[in-house]
């Protein structure tokens, strides 16, 4: 008996300390004397996993921090256009907002690769990359020339390939189509002769529905189930080669940031931490549910890319990649450790996850 009691007494002890040693408890937030209220926009619209994850994020920041830190959150349109979101922070006219960093590719030739390069890491790959391999540190290199910032804070998972209204065989088959697919995956389809257009999520419906486009990739089976994506195209193609695991992004205005006691730093830090693994385990149990939908009740005809089309796509984005991120030091600095990570993933992957999947009937 006094053994057992021993060893609970010890578990209990050890458990509690390797928690706090880690971090993963909330700060004391009762120490934040300084009240705080935030604006926070986001690239999103209302509805879906992401508008929910993101008001979550300021829900349990308003709540745990006891109204130290009081964030409201507008969606997509609702005070500002989603592709918007970034000038606003960045000026301190809010400051926090929520998108993907390919959204502004337009700012930096660098911040592309932050969501995500084609062919590149998936999901837990990326987490990987930002928290152990200084891929925050090097966000923030980028972010903090725009009074920004940076923090993941969600993840798509593997995404699908795309929806089209023609049959992708060829690699003449991109030429001349109208297709929405942001980010370095759009770069590689320019290449082939595509017109990428970049839209935000409320517009793609009804651009491809009027013909503005000719199809478009969104995200995977549930956001694009949610959409009705199926309603307008035939053909749903994957695996969705130009973004294996895309990252989604919280960004503070750094002025404000620099205003908060360490306590309520960390704990958007915690929210942020949290938010990056919740959406990517909700978008695959959504995901997982939704292609058999699709599939099954919508009778969608899923098609595969050709394995010589997508061997082709491969070698056509390691080349659009370089010359992407060869626009500065700080972009070849970026892709040179995402590239590195990459192949020991690689190489780790072949004796786990890649060995026991293709085990796994």
């Amino acid at each position: 008996m006094k053994r057992r009691k021993f060893l609970k007494k010890t578990f209990t002890s050890g458990l509690a300390a390797g928690i706090a040693s880690s971090g993963l408890l909330f700060p004391n937030i009762a120490s934040s004397k300084k009240k705080h209220t935030w604006v926070a926009v986001s690239a999103f619209d209302k509805a879906g996993i992401l508008g929910r994850a993101f008001s979550n994020i300021c829900d349990e920041i308003t709540r745990i921090s006891n109204g130290a830190l009081n964030i409201r959150l507008f969606h997509a349109n609702e005070l500002v256009s989603a592709f918007e979101s970034f000038d606003v922070v960045q000026s301190g006219t809010c400051q926090m907002g929520f998108g993907s960093p390919y959204y502004w590719a337009g700012k930096s030739p660098s911040i592309s690769l932050l969501s995500g390069i084609p062919f590149g890491m998936n999901y837990q790959e990326m987490s990987s990359w930002f928290y152990n391999g200084g891929g925050i540190k090097l966000a923030d290199e980028i972010y903090n020339q725009f009074n920004l910032k940076f923090f993941p804070a969600g993840n798509t998972g593997n995404q699908m390939g795309g929806w089209f209204n023609n049959k992708i065989i060829l690699p003449s088959d991109f030429k001349g189509l109208k297709f929405r697919m942001p980010g370095l995956g759009g770069e590689v389809l320019k290449s082939f002769g595509t017109n990428v257009v970049l839209l935000p999520g409320p517009d793609v419906v009804p651009a491809i529905s009027s013909g503005t486009i000719d199809g478009t990739e969104w995200i995977g089976p549930a956001a694009d189930l949610g959409k009705g994506l199926h309603k307008v195209c035939k053909y749903y193609y994957y695996p969705g080669w130009h973004e294996p695991g895309t990252c989604l992004e919280a960004f503070i205005n750094l002025n404000s940031w620099n205003l908060l006691d360490n306590d309520l730093k960390r704990l958007i830090e915690v929210c942020c931490m949290k938010s990056n693994s919740a959406i990517a385990s909700e978008f695959f149990a959504r995901n997982s549910f939704a292609i058999k939908k699709l599939k099954d009740e919508y009778k969608v005809n899923f098609v595969k890319y050709p394995k010589d089309l997508l061997k082709l796509l491969n070698q056509r984005s390691d080349e659009v990649v370089r010359n992407y991120a060869n626009k500065d030091k700080l972009g070849k600095k970026i892709l040179d450790s995402i590239i590195t990570y990459r192949k020991l993933f690689i190489f780790w992957s072949d004796y786990s996850e890649k060995s026991f999947l293709e085990s796994r009937v």
